[in-house]
């Protein structure tokens, strides 16, 4: 389903319930209020007649002519039959609209018990009439002659029909049906004309989407600058697209330095060994040729594992098990190797990091980050001068900062320092050995274990490297209990 059908059918079906809750609400008011005006007007009628009456003790006087009767306009629902039946059934009065169907019922009502009430009475096949009455009886009356106007009991009964109630309901059903319908139909084409010229900006979007290649890094969708949401979704899918090809080149440029590099120390195998096959050899130029061999091969082995660590994603799964490393006593017992190395009277490790501190680590990625720091600051600094290990903590990190004097990192440099493959043009000017790739693994194991690697770096004077580790608080809270 489009989005447009969507977005207008979730209109419609709500303005749908509005307009069906308030024709209900408007409906159930207007027709209280018209049967209460009919059945008003028709119960005023009745009091009128009754105030009419003069109960006494022993009779009822039925003198209309000496009283004022107003009943008002009453022509909205039609007109009001009355018939007044006096002792014995006789009919004293009547409206001159009373009819025979009128007069019957009235009879029959005078001849019954009933005091008072009301009743919808059926006066022809298709016409029925409200009715209401009221029997009026003297509280000790006396069988006696009496005069015209005097009765033991009368029986007081008013009617009006309710065909033209009736006929307001009708219109009035009819009114709140088909208003509401139309009103529905108008604001269905219209809110889908509206939703669709809103939604236009997204329909342009996804055919300028379905357009770009797979290999084109370079388009871009067309955003107006509407200051709405359709423009920021425009602008952060660019900004996905951009992300998308700095991906891209930058696994390009991984792909070919990393064929360039393997290609290198193939070569060197190769040629060796077509060199040595040419003629027989010796036993010491067989052994020479293996070491050389050897090393090619350990040189290449490591070039493996460097690719493979930096081609594996964050959430593999054959990612190590962090632990938590007490982190004083850990480089410590690292720093004791270093005797072994060519360069080791250089090295001065400065350790002020407290004891009970930890980081969730493994020793083996430590060793990792460490060694490559520390083996690029003997790589690219004199013999003789110093190489300054200094590890210390705040109340969150723990802090390791390796300061070589070398030949320093311009700052055009230290923006790619951490690629692949990448290596400042002063190396590669000098001809320092190396693949580019000890920095970025130490920046990847860093950012494994949470943490983040820094450089500063001034051309000709050095440069230091800093790696933040964040402390394992859930350790040391264990430790320090309260």
């Amino acid at each position: 389903m489009k989005l447009t059908t969507r977005v207008s059918a979730y209109f419609l079906v709500t303005l749908a319930i509005a307009l069906a809750i308030y024709s209900l609400v408007f409906y159930s008011v207007s027709r209280r209020q018209i049967e209460s005006q009919f059945e008003g007007e028709l119960q005023g009628v009745l009091n009128s007649f009754v105030a009419v009456a003069e109960i006494e003790d022993t009779e009822v006087k039925w003198q209309p002519l000496e009283h004022s009767v107003s009943f008002g306009s009453l022509d909205e629902f039609g007109e009001v039959h009355w018939i007044v039946i006096g002792d014995k059934n006789r009919v004293v009065e009547k409206s001159r609209n009373a009819d025979r169907a009128m007069t019957s019922l009235a009879l029959q009502l005078a001849a019954g018990n009933a005091s008072n009430g009301a009743m919808l009475a059926q006066i022809e096949p298709k016409r029925q009439q409200r009715v209401l009455y009221h029997r009026l009886t003297a509280p000790h009356p006396l069988a006696l002659n009496r005069e015209l106007d005097e009765f033991d009991e009368l029986m007081v009964v008013v009617g009006r029909s309710t065909g033209k109630r009736d006929a307001i309901v009708s219109r009035l059903t009819l009114l709140v049906t088909l208003l509401p319908l139309a009103a529905w139909c108008v604001a269905a084409g219209l809110g889908r004309w509206i939703v669709r010229h809103a939604l236009r900006p997204v329909s342009a979007m996804a055919d300028q989407a379905q357009s770009i290649a797979g290999s084109d890094f370079q388009t871009r969708l067309i955003v107006q600058d509407t200051g709405d949401e359709l423009s920021e979704l425009g602008t952060t899918f660019n900004h996905l697209l951009d992300r998308q090809q700095a991906a891209f080149e930058q696994q390009s440029r991984f792909a070919g330095d990393a064929a360039h590099e393997l290609r290198s120390p193939i070569t060197v195998l190769l040629g060796q060994i077509d060199v040595t096959l040419r003629r027989p050899r010796s036993v010491d130029e067989y052994k020479s040729t293996l070491e050389l061999l050897r090393t090619k091969t350990l040189s290449l082995q490591e070039i493996v594992e460097a690719l493979l660590y930096l081609a594996r994603s964050d959430g593999d799964t054959n990612s190590p098990t962090m632990q938590p490393i007490e982190f004083t006593t850990w480089l410590n017992e690292y720093a004791s190797s270093w005797s072994s190395l060519p360069r080791a009277a250089d090295l001065r490790l400065e350790n002020r990091v407290e004891q009970s501190v930890s980081v969730r680590a493994t020793s083996t990625l430590l060793a990792r980050i460490v060694e490559n720091l520390v083996s690029n600051a003997i790589k690219y600094s004199s013999p003789g001068s110093p190489i300054e290990v200094q590890a210390s903590n705040d109340a969150n990190h723990v802090v390791l900062r390796v300061t070589d004097a070398g030949c320093g990192i311009s700052e055009s440099d230290q923006q790619h320092l951490f690629d692949p493959f990448f290596r400042s043009s002063d190396a590669r000017s000098k001809g320092i050995s190396g693949n580019g790739l000890g920095l970025a693994i130490a920046s990847r194991i860093a950012t494994t274990l949470g943490g983040t690697l820094q450089v500063e770096s001034t051309l000709g004077h050095g440069s230091c490297f800093t790696v933040r580790l964040p402390i394992d608080l859930n350790r040391e809270s264990s430790t320090h209990p309260v």
